[in-house]
């Protein structure tokens, strides 16, 4: 049988595990949320510059006639779709990311959500402490992976704008000495 200090110590460790997991849930969740948020903004940029590389190639900023003037032409296309995969990876970034697996009593369509709310209520109720403790750490462990997708897409999309940047900025230099 377990002393009296054995018992406290579990206690408080499993506290501890509770502020933890507390914690990095709410880490996981900013995390996305500026992610999501920096590409919104990014995508906002990037959509008005292939407008505006659009617009100077057709519209004739860019010069159409003449071998001498391919270089300053390709440039505005080129930027352009570098600006247009920039906008499809900040897109997939704040992309909503549902990851269905097994049925728990955290993720939002879970099985337990479909119930009155007397059922589910009783159901919550009802579960032990090792599958609440599976579930969150589950939950925590799927936040993880979505927060970390999120910031790989984010970051090819930010340097798909870098580079678009760079190859814009050369089409007007080159339109400029043509």
């Amino acid at each position: 049988m377990p002393t009296p200090m054995h018992e406290i110590a579990r206690i408080e460790r499993e506290l501890i595990h509770e502020r933890f997991a507390a914690f990095e849930r709410g880490v996981l969740q900013d995390n996305i949320i500026l992610c999501d948020a920096k590409s919104g903004v990014l995508l906002a940029f990037d959509g008005a510059m292939v407008i505006f590389c659009i617009d100077a190639f057709v519209g004739g900023r860019a010069p159409h006639l003449g071998l001498e003037h391919g270089l300053t032409n390709a440039l505005f296309l080129l930027a352009a779709g570098a600006f247009l995969i920039s906008c499809h990876f900040s897109l997939t970034t704040v992309l909503p990311r549902l990851r269905r697996g097994r049925d728990d009593h955290i993720f939002w369509e879970a099985t337990v959500f479909d119930l009155p709310v007397d059922q589910y209520v009783e159901a919550m109720e009802k579960i032990d402490l090792e599958r609440e403790r599976h579930d969150k750490l589950s939950h925590l462990h799927m936040l993880a992976g979505i927060c970390r997708e999120k910031f790989r897409h984010f970051q090819i999309a930010i340097r798909s704008g870098q580079a678009a940047f760079l190859l814009l900025v050369a089409a007007e230099l080159a339109r400029l000495v043509s």
